[in-house]
């Protein structure tokens, strides 16, 4: 059984009466089985056939957020939990980028062919909310008692380049070791400079999260540097290597602090790991 808020029960009867199925996929499920906490709740929902259909199921329980519709995704907010509703889909490269896909949702795909489309083993776990039964079907529990990221399936893993730099910060946050295949992946997406077609803003977003939720945010810039991807910090690339240990060890300790606030806590972090910069000027 995995327990998740009781409000969400309302909903999952009216899909159910709608013919459709529900199912709680990806973070929320991985994080309730390292028990941790988690507000934001991935539910993928089957047997439909569009997103004006699934609004109109959801939007008696609250404002609905159409900014994700192109990505895939509808928003609903609920007490301080953020819901994402998704329609089984199949995503096609077509532009550069993290956002350049074509998406068509299928709605009689089954659960194993939608999940190949996700990132790593221990997101594609899911949790049937009418069987109450635990679906994994990539062997990601295991991955998780093992502590170790494994990616889904190479071919779909190369097209978004943004994945090298989620496999690093989950590593970190959670404390896993990198499987051998994606590692060599990752690094050689690194080499062909995939990672040059993410916008700033993206790369930013996965060194928040590591420098914000890993106890030891050393560990993914650790990472990064065996990748080979400081290329992309140039600042951070040329630290002699007594700057570099002084760095990570400022951001480990300011981990260690657990600054209850965000804001203050991001600056802090950026200014813990930006401090050694003048030092590679000299």
């Amino acid at each position: 059984m995995i327990e998740y808020p009781n409000f969400l029960n309302k909903i999952f009867d009216k899909i159910e009466k709608n013919g459709a199925r529900a199912i709680i996929i990806g973070g929320f499920i991985r994080d309730y089985l390292l028990n941790i906490e988690s507000d934001d709740i991935d539910i993928e929902i089957y047997n439909i056939s569009s997103f004006e259909k699934l609004e109109n199921i959801l939007k008696e329980f609250g404002s609905i957020n159409r900014v994700g519709k192109s990505f895939g995704v509808c928003k609903l907010k609920i007490e301080n939990f953020v819901l994402d509703f998704t329609l089984p889909r199949i995503d096609s490269k077509i532009a550069s980028g993290h956002s350049g896909f074509d998406i068509k949702i299928q709605k009689n795909l089954d659960f194993i062919d939608a999940s190949r489309r996700r990132d790593f083993s221990m997101n594609t776990i899911g949790y049937d909310v009418v069987s109450k039964t635990i679906l994994d079907p990539f062997n990601g529990i295991n991955d998780l008692k093992d502590k170790t990221l494994k990616m889904v399936d190479a071919e779909t893993f190369v097209e978004d380049p943004l994945r090298v730099l989620r496999a690093v910060q989950f590593c970190s946050r959670f404390n896993l070791k990198m499987d051998r295949e994606l590692f060599l992946l990752c690094k050689r997406m690194i080499e062909k400079n995939m990672l040059s077609e993410l916008a700033k803003e993206r790369i930013y977003e996965e060194i928040k999260e590591n420098l914000l939720k890993s106890e030891k945010p050393s560990l993914g810039f650790e990472l990064l540097k065996k990748l080979g991807a400081l290329k992309y910090f140039p600042s951070l690339e040329i630290l002699q290597e007594e700057n570099w240990s002084r760095s990570m060890n400022a951001i480990d300790k300011i981990a260690e602090l657990k600054i209850t606030n965000k804001r203050t806590n991001e600056v802090v972090m950026l200014a813990s790991l930006c401090y050694e910069f003048s030092a590679s000027l000299v």
